[in-house]
C-alpha cells in the first residue's frame, strides 16, 4: 500500500509529525515501512501561464509559446509537447535553475527562434510521469499564482511511503484506513474532508433504475446514476494516482481509482445508455446464490459479480453521458472460498475485496463524487438503490486479566479503553467482563488474542518489558512413544550407514543357543507347543538369528551383507527387553569403480567407524562379554559415557565357519540404554581453530583409553576434541611405546594467539605427566 504525506494529511492532522516520526510510528503499529522518498521541486520552477500557443514558424512539431511568469514581459518559450496548445497554467523552469540530473536550464536558440526557459514534464521535475507531454496545472494544486516557486505547493512537493501490509489488513489498503491506524497511535482526531457537493439531482432514481432482487446477499451493493458530459479529472488526481503507482488512460478510471484509493470501498463504472430497459426506465436484476455469489445483471448482458470483477463490454469511460454507478461489499470470508470453489475469474480489484474492502458504501460514493466534482461536468442523483444486507455487527468477550496473560504485562484499564475506542471498537462493561463491538471493517478480529494484538501494537512492542518466555505445559511425550520415536530414527540412520533391517522370528533353536553360550528358557516357562522344531523356544540373543540370515544371504551369491534388527529377546525368566543387533560379514562395500572392482573385506576399524555413524561417538573397552562367538583379541565392549551399553566382536573362526561365513563382525546394543535422558547442546565458535600434536613416551602396558579418561577429566576451556593417530614401539625404547595425539584448540572470545595455543599445551603435558606418567619425547 502507498500513500502521500499530504494525502493522509486530509485525514488527520499530522502538524508537528516529522517524517521520521511517521517512519517509527508506522513500524511500532505493524505497518512496515518498506520505502519512504521525499520528492522536491528544484528552485527556479515557477507557475507559468500561457498567454498564445503558436506554431514554430520553422518546425510543425515545436510550439512557440508567449507564458507569463510575474515579469513584467512574458517569457518567449519553445516548446515540443503537444498538449502545450491545451494548457492554461505550466511549469515553468526559468533560466539558471538546475533540474534533476544536473541540466541547467540556459537561453537557447531552437530553429532560428530564442527560447528563454522551459516548460517541464513531470520526469523533467523528478516527479513521476502524469501525462504524456509537460505537466499541466490547476488551481487543485492550490492556487495558481504566476511567477510563485512550486517548491511552496505542498502537494508537489510531497513525502511518498510504501508500507508493506499483512494478508489480513485489508482495511489498510485506503487512505482512509492508514489514517485510522494512524489516529490511534498518534491520539488524534480523524478529520472529516469539507466536502459540498456543487450539484445533485433532485428527481428519485426509482424514476430512471428499476432493481429486482432474488436470494438472499451476505453482502450489499449500492447504486447511483450521474450525467457525465465529459468527465475530467484534475492534476491533483493525476500527480497522486502517479506517486501511489495507480495511473490509468481513462480520466473516470482515474476518478475511480483516485475514490477507491482514498475510501477502500470497491467502486464500478457503468455506461447506462447501454443498458436494457423499457422506455426510459433501466431495468436490473441481482440474483444472489445460496454460497454467497451473486449477478448484477441488465437483460441478458452480465455488468458485474460484486467483489470479483466488472464486463469490460458495459465499462463507462469519459466520454458516456449517462453512468451508473456501483459499490459493493462481501466479506472476504464468504468471497474468497466461493471464487476457489466455482473457479471464477477475477478483475484486479478482487485483490482488495478478497482482503477486506471497506463497507461503508456511502462514504465511497461521496468521495467520488467529490473528485468528480473538483474537475466538474458530472450530477449526481441525490438518491440510491442498495440491495442485500449490511455486515452482521460481531463482538468478542475479553477479560483484562486475560489480556494481561496473552501481552505479558499489565496494562491500565483506562489505556486499553482508549485504544480500543480510537481503533473503532464499541466498549460495554459489565462487571470484569468487557464485550467489544468489532469495527465492521476489522473482519479479520475474531477472539481476544486478536485483541491483544492490537492493544500491543499500538502501546508498543518496545515498550513491553523484555521476558523469558515460560511455557507451562505437561509433558505428553508417553515412555512407548518417545521409545518409537528412537527407533525410527535410529533405523534411519542405519539405513542411511548401508545397513539393510532384518526381520526375523521371536523363536529360535535351543540347542543352537546352548551350543553357543546363550542362556536358554527354565523349563517351567518354556514353550508348550512350538510352532516347528526348529524354532522350539524364545531367543535371548539376535544375534544367532542375524547370523542365519547372512548365511541365507550369502548361500544367494551376495558378497557385502550388512544387517541390523531391533527386536525383543527374553531371558532364563522370561523377562523381555529390547536390543538392536548389527552385522557386517564379507567385503566391506559394493565393487564399484572407485575400488577397481576388489573392494576391501570388512574389517574392525571400518565396523566400529560405520556403527559410530549410527549411534555416535562409542568408547571402546576391555571386552567382558562371555559367549561362543566373541573373538578373544578383536573385541570391545562400548560405552556412551560411563554408561556400558554393548559389545562388538569379530565372530570367532569356529562360529563363523559353523554358519559358512568368511569375515564377519557383530555388535549387540540394549535399546534402553542408547535412549538419551536429555540432549546435551553446546555452543559453536565463529573463530578459527587451530590442531596440535603431542608425542609422549608412555608405558607399553598402558591402553589408551587411561589417556582418554585423564584428557577427560582435565577442565580446559579451549582443548575441543583429540584423538590418537601414532602408536610406535621398538627394541630401543624397551618398556615404552610412542604416543601421537592429535588435539583441536579452539576458542569462543577470538582466535587463538600463539602464547594462547602453547599455554594449552604445556597444561596439557602437565597434565599427562602427572596422572599417566607421560614425557615428551
Amino acid at each position: 500500500m502507498i500513500v502521500t504525506r499530504t494525502w493522509l494529511e486530509e485525514l488527520i492532522d499530522l502538524q508537528g509529525i516529522d517524517d521520521d516520526t511517521l517512519y517509527r510510528t508506522f513500524n511500532s503499529i505493524g505497518l512496515e515501512v518498506d520505502s519512504m522518498r521525499r520528492y522536491a521541486i528544484p528552485s527556479g520552477v515557477v507557475v507559468g501561464k500561457v498567454l498564445s500557443c503558436e506554431k514554430h514558424p520553422d518546425a510543425d512539431k515545436l510550439n512557440l509559446c508567449q507564458v507569463d511568469v510575474g515579469e513584467a514581459e512574458p517569457l518567449q518559450i519553445v516548446c515540443g509537447a503537444a498538449n502545450v496548445r491545451d494548457a492554461e497554467y505550466v511549469a515553468v523552469a526559468t533560466v539558471g535553475a538546475v533540474l534533476p540530473g544536473d541540466f541547467e536550464i540556459k537561453p537557447a536558440k531552437l530553429r532560428g527562434v530564442e527560447s528563454f526557459g522551459m516548460i517541464c514534464s513531470s520526469a523533467e521535475l523528478g516527479l513521476p510521469e502524469t501525462e504524456k507531454g509537460i505537466m499541466i496545472l490547476d488551481e487543485s494544486l492550490g492556487e495558481m499564482v504566476p511567477g510563485r516557486e512550486l517548491a511552496e505547493y505542498p502537494l508537489l512537493n510531497d513525502t511518498v511511503i510504501e508500507l508493506e501490509l499483512t494478508a489480513n489488513r485489508g482495511d489498510c489498503l485506503s487512505i482512509r484506513g492508514v489514517a485510522r491506524d494512524l489516529s490511534a497511535a498518534l491520539e488524534r482526531p480523524l478529520k472529516t474532508p469539507d466536502y459540498t457537493p456543487r450539484s445533485r439531482s433532485k428527481k428519485g432514481i426509482a424514476r430512471f433504475l428499476e432493481l429486482h432482487t432474488k436470494g438472499e446477499f451476505p453482502g450489499r451493493i449500492l447504486l447511483t446514476l450521474a450525467e457525465g458530459e465529459a468527465v475530467r479529472d484534475t492534476a491533483r488526481i493525476r500527480l497522486r494516482l502517479a506517486l501511489v503507482d495507480e495511473m490509468r488512460e481513462d480520466p473516470l478510471d482515474r476518478i475511480l481509482a483516485y475514490a477507491i484509493h482514498e475510501s477502500g470501498v470497491i467502486l464500478w463504472a457503468f455506461d447506462a445508455e447501454k443498458l436494457h430497459g423499457e422506455g426510459e426506465k433501466i431495468r436490473l436484476d441481482f440474483v444472489a446464490q445460496s454460497d454467497g455469489y451473486a449477478e448484477l445483471r441488465s437483460g441478458d448482458a452480465l455488468l458485474c459479480i460484486p467483489g470479483v470483477r466488472q464486463e469490460d463490454p458495459l465499462r463507462a469511460s469519459a466520454q458516456s453521458r449517462e453512468i451508473l454507478f456501483v459499490a459493493s461489499y462481501l466479506d472476504p470470508d464468504i468471497l474468497v472460498p466461493c471464487v476457489a470453489e466455482r473457479g471464477l475469474k477475477t478483475d484486479p480489484l478482487y485483490y482488495r475485496s478478497s482482503r477486506g474492502s471497506d463497507p461503508d458504501l456511502e462514504w465511497g460514493l461521496e468521495r467520488l463524487q467529490a473528485a468528480c466534482d473538483d474537475g466538474g461536468e458530472c450530477r449526481f442523483n441525490e438518491s440510491t438503490l442498495s440491495a442485500g444486507t449490511p455486515p452482521a455487527k460481531r463482538t468478542v468477550s475479553l477479560k483484562l486479566e486475560r489480556l494481561d496473560a496473552i501481552i505479558g504485562q499489565h496494562i491500565p484499564k483506562s489505556t486499553v479503553f482508549s485504544i480500543l475506542k480510537r481503533l473503532g471498537f464499541e466498549i460495554h462493561q459489565s462487571g470484569n467482563a468487557v464485550g467489544l463491538g468489532i469495527p465492521p471493517w476489522r473482519h479479520d478480529i475474531r477472539n481476544d488474542q486478536d485483541v491483544a494484538e492490537e492493544v500491543l501494537r499500538i502501546v508498543g512492542i518496545n515498550r513491553i518489558e523484555a521476558r523469558p518466555l515460560t511455557l507451562v505445559e505437561a509433558d505428553r511425550m508417553t515412555p512407548t512413544a518417545r521409545a518409537y520415536r528412537i527407533a525410527r530414527d535410529l533405523r534411519e540412520r542405519a539405513v542411511a550407514a548401508g545397513f539393510f533391517e532384518a526381520v526375523t522370528y521371536a523363536f529360535a533353536d535351543r540347542e543352537i543357543q546352548r551350543r553357543f553360550d546363550f542362556p536358554v528358557l527354565d523349563e517351567s516357562v518354556e514353550l508348550v507347543n512350538p510352532i516347528v522344531e526348529e524354532l522350539n523356544t524364545l531367543r535371548s540373543t539376535l544375534t544367532l538369528n542375524l547370523l542365519d540370515a547372512a548365511r541365507r544371504n550369502m548361500s544367494y551369491g551376495k558378497r557385502s551383507i550388512p544387517l541390523f534388527e531391533i527386536g525383543s529377546v527374553f531371558d532364563c525368566n522370561r523377562t523381555e527387553r529390547r536390543m538392536v543387533t548389527f552385522l557386517h560379514s564379507g567385503e566391506a562395500e559394493p565393487p564399484s569403480i572407485l575400488n577397481q572392482g576388489k573392494p576391501p573385506r570388512i574389517d574392525f576399524p571400518r565396523f566400529v567407524r560405520a556403527l559410530s555413524e549410527v549411534l555416535g561417538p562409542l568408547e571402546l573397552r576391555p571386552c567382558t562379554e562371555k559367549n561362543g562367538l566373541v573373538h578373544p583379541y578383536l573385541s570391545a565392549d562400548c560405552h556412551l559415557g560411563e554408561k556400558r551399553v554393548g559389545w562388538l566382536s569379530k565372530v570367532h573362526p569356529e562360529a563363523a565357519a559353523a554358519f559358512d561365513l568368511e569375515d564377519t563382525f557383530v555388535a549387540e546394543f540394549d535399546f534402553e540404554a542408547l535412549i538419551p535422558p536429555h540432549k546435551n547442546a553446546s555452543p559453536i565458535s565463529n573463530y578459527q581453530g587451530t590442531w596440535k600434536d603431542l608425542s609422549l613416551l608412555v608405558d607399553k602396558e598402558i591402553p589408551y583409553g587411561v589417556f582418554d579418561r585423564a584428557l577427560g577429566e582435565l577442565e580446559e576451556p579451549l582443548l575441543r576434541c583429540h584423538f590418537p593417530i601414532d602408536v610406535y614401539e621398538s627394541e630401543e625404547l624397551g618398556d615404552r611405546k610412542s604416543l601421537t595425539i592429535r588435539f583441536f584448540l579452539q576458542s569462543e572470545e577470538g582466535t587463538l594467539s600463539d602464547e594462547a595455543i602453547e599455554g594449552a599445551m604445556e597444561r596439557i603435558l602437565r597434565h599427562l605427566e602427572k596422572r599417566c606418567g607421560a614425557k615428551l619425547r
